[in-house]
């Protein structure tokens, strides 16, 4: 499941540089925060299908491009996610780390 929301976000980051529109922009057309923006790219959140429908209509692209697309041209701040021959093993990697700053960020 992870990295459903981990290709998603890839394929977001992917239009959004096509569209030419920023994470600031993004987020702030969007309503959201530029936190939230980059938690939705590194797929750290499940993104409701109402908010899909949104990011769709924004990016100018159907919300079906957004799941099923397979970027080949990753942007450079998720270039590792190309770096395993096994993707379970980065999903458990990512999700420790994940895990990791959640709680750094409690403390």
């Amino acid at each position: 499941m992870a990295s459903v929301g981990r290709r998603l976000g890839a394929n977001i980051r992917t239009f959004m540089l096509e569209a030419n529109i920023s994470p600031d922009s993004f987020a702030e057309r969007l309503g959201y925060s530029v936190k939230d923006v980059w938690n939705i790219i590194e797929g750290k959140i499940i993104v409701p299908p109402v908010e899909l429908d949104r990011i769709s209509d924004l990016l100018g692209i159907a919300k079906e491009c957004l799941l099923s697309s397979q970027t080949d041209n990753l942007v450079p701040d998720l270039q590792y996610m190309k770096g395993f021959s096994n993707s379970e093993n980065l999903d458990k990697v990512l999700d420790l780390m994940d895990e990791y700053v959640e709680l750094r960020e409690v403390m």
